[in-house]
This record gives C-alpha cells, sequence and structure tokens, in this order.
C-alpha cells in the first residue's frame, strides 16, 4: 500500500513539473506606446527682448545710475519719476556746466576713480576737435541699444540713427535742436522790437542787456562764435559788447533778473531755466531773428563713460531716454524739440522750431569747427574788458 502512495505522490509531482514547464513566459517587455514626443515649449520671444528682460533683471540689483550733465534739478526729477516707477531704478546726476563736467570727467578717468555711469555736456564743437581724447573715455554705444523704436532709423529726423560720430559711435544725439539765443521780458520788449540781430544794437537797450559769459562753454559761446564767424563779423560783436551788457554766470539769477524786469534781454539762457519760469508762468519769451537760425545739438547729447559702475542700468536708462516716452519727459522740460519724429511738439514755444525759408547755420558745419579754436581765442580777448 505504501509503495502504492509514493508512486501517486511522485506521479502528481512530475505531472506539476511538465505543467510549469509548458506555461508561457513573462515575455519582453511591451514597447511604449508610439506617437509624437513632448518636450518643453521653446520661447516665442524675439531675441531683443530676452536680452531686455536678462539686462533689467541685472539693472534692478544695481538699483541706480549716475548721471552728469548740465540739465538741472527739473530733468533729474522727472527722469528719477519714469525710471523709478517703470523700471526700479533710482536715476541720480551731477548738474554743472559743460567745461565743468568735462574736466571732472578727464581727472576722474585719468586716476581711475569711477562715479559717473553716463554723461549729456559735451558740445559738439569740442567733441570734434578732441576726438581722440573722447574716445579714450566713452564706450561705443551701438550695440547698447535694444529696443526696436531706439534702433529703428526711420523713429528719428533724416531717416537714420543720430550718431555724432558715425564712425566711431560713441555719442549720440537726441534734439533736432534749433537753438534759441534770447529771452525778454514780456513787460519790458514786444515781439516787434526784436525781428533782426541788427534790433539788438538800438540804443535804448544800452545798459539793458545781460549775457551769459561767452568765454565758457554753453549757449552764450555758440551764439557769440557764431554772430562772429558765420552770422554776423566781428564789427556786430563789437557793437554788441558796446552795449554795455552785465556778463554772468548764474543761469537761474540770470534767468531771475529776467523775469523781475531787472534786465529786457538775456544773451545765451540755459532753455530748462528759461522754460521753469515760462511753465511758471513768468513774462518771459524766447526769440529767435528770421535773418540768422542757430541750427545745433549742443550739449544734447549723450554718452556712456568707460568704467561706469552700473552698466546695466546705464543701458536701461540709454535705451528710455531714446524712446518716445524718454524723449517725450525730456522735451518737456527741456522745451525744445526732440530728434525723434514721433514725439508731439504742441508743448513747445513756436522759436524753436523750424520754419521753412528761414535762413540758418549750424554750429557742426565744418567751416565753423575749422575756425572755431581761432574764434574763441578772440572772443576771450574782446570780452576781457567787461569781465573786469
Amino acid at each position: 500500500m505504501r509503495n502504492i502512495v509514493s508512486i501517486a505522490v511522485i506521479a502528481f509531482m512530475l505531472v506539476a513539473v511538465a505543467a510549469l514547464a509548458c506555461a508561457p513566459g513573462p515575455g519582453p517587455t511591451p514597447a511604449p506606446a508610439t506617437g509624437p514626443v513632448r518636450t518643453a515649449p521653446a520661447s516665442t520671444k524675439p531675441a531683443w527682448e530676452r536680452e531686455w528682460e536678462d539686462t533689467l533683471s541685472a539693472a534692478r540689483k544695481e538699483g541706480e545710475i549716475t548721471v552728469y550733465t548740465t540739465y538741472g534739478p527739473d530733468w533729474r526729477v522727472a527722469m528719477n519719476e519714469a525710471m523709478s516707477k517703470k523700471y526700479g531704478i533710482a536715476f541720480s546726476v551731477l548738474s554743472g556746466r559743460s567745461d565743468e563736467i568735462l574736466a571732472r570727467i578727464l581727472k576722474e578717468q585719468q586716476a581711475r576713480v569711477y562715479q559717473a555711469d553716463a554723461m549729456q555736456a559735451i558740445p559738439g564743437n569740442r567733441y570734434y576737435n578732441e576726438a581722440e581724447q573722447w574716445e579714450a573715455v566713452f564706450q561705443h554705444l551701438e550695440k547698447m541699444l535694444v529696443l526696436p523704436e531706439v534702433t529703428d532709423p526711420g523713429a528719428w529726423v533724416g531717416g537714420k540713427i543720430p550718431w555724432v560720430d558715425p564712425d566711431r559711435k560713441t555719442l549720440i544725439f537726441w534734439r533736432d535742436y534749433l537753438s534759441v539765443p534770447v529771452i525778454i521780458n514780456t513787460n519790458l520788449v514786444s515781439a516787434q522790437d526784436l525781428k533782426t540781430w541788427d534790433d539788438l544794437l538800438n540804443p535804448k537797450w544800452k545798459g539793458k542787456i545781460i549775457l551769459s559769459d561767452p568765454t565758457l562753454a554753453g549757449a552764450s559761446n555758440t551764439v557769440m562764435t557764431m554772430l562772429a564767424s558765420s552770422i554776423k563779423d566781428w564789427d556786430f560783436v563789437n557793437r554788441l559788447l558796446a552795449q554795455e551788457p552785465s556778463v554772468q554766470r548764474d543761469y537761474r539769477l540770470m534767468t531771475e533778473w529776467i523775469a523781475q524786469g531787472k534786465y529786457a534781454i538775456m544773451i545765451g539762457p540755459r532753455k530748462e531755466e528759461a522754460q521753469s519760469f515760462i511753465n511758471a508762468g513768468a513774462p518771459v519769451r524766447y526769440v529767435n531773428f528770421e535773418d540768422g537760425l542757430i541750427t545745433t545739438f549742443g550739449a544734447g547729447t549723450i554718452a556712456v563713460l568707460k568704467g561706469n559702475p552700473h552698466p546695466n542700468a546705464t543701458r536701461i536708462f540709454l535705451n528710455f531716454l531714446l524712446s518716445k516716452e524718454g524723449q517725450t519727459v525730456t522735451a518737456k522740460v527741456g522745451g525744445f524739440p526732440s530728434a525723434r519724429v514721433d514725439v508731439p511738439t504742441d508743448f513747445l514755444d513756436p522759436a524753436t522750431l523750424r520754419k521753412p525759408g528761414m535762413k540758418s547755420f549750424s554750429d557742426a558745419s565744418k567751416e565753423h569747427l575749422q575756425q572755431f579754436s581761432a574764434t574763441n581765442r578772440r572772443l576771450r580777448e574782446v570780452m576781457q574788458p567787461l569781465l573786469k
């Protein structure tokens, strides 16, 4: 009996092993389902926009920018409000005359002291005459321009980006500037009193003219050198100085004296101070002369300094300044037309705008620049009796 049970158990085990051997195996791992491969979506932003966002992110970490400028507090307040609200960047300035700022910049650069990021101060004649010196101080700007509205040539007067130096591209100007050589007190001078330059020689204005010191860089220097070399001649300059003008240097004080009626006429005003008094309702008005307009970019230029401490914030500022918004802010403060064609002019005095048929002279002309140094030397000589 035991033998029979053992045989049965062994038989059962053999059948079980055979069944397992015949059972299907696990087989190969099934292939994944076919279909399109999904990847992370690529950025659809244009390259300039990605570059702008990266620059802005870095600029916000820097948090500020410092500009040396001939403009006063009105521009600083307006630009600081715009830059801080739009980009979170504080805007500060050091203001002064062009020659003071230029001397400071050169001294700092030579000592490798880098406090300023950019400079709005240099007149065209000085830049041309000292080009190599300034090329060593300024950075190239072309690659810093990012916004399409800035890099579009069609946005600018003449259909081209307004480089002062198309070859070096270290200096760019933003004004289509018609120099306004004179302001008057409208209670003392009528529009009919001053229509041509010769009207300044009328004996009734003797002792009633204030002249911004033309031996220093600035608006008055442009006016007087252009009168001597282009619009009129040295005889006219001597007759004008025989009117015994009071020669001063403080722009705001001189403009205040015009507003108060202490003097009737000021030659060589700075537009920002004049515009400030005009906006406040003072009896101050611009005067231009039909027989000789002066066209200039003056100190309406911007340059970025080498070694600047806030490079990203500077780049944001540069693009904003040259945008329609930045130009509108600046034009309203300064009272002059922009070199952009899309900036409105309805808030500007007609004396600041070009008119067809008027005879004009450019202080950036080759002839004027070639004789500029000699003209300046003689101007300093003839001014000596009034400067004592």
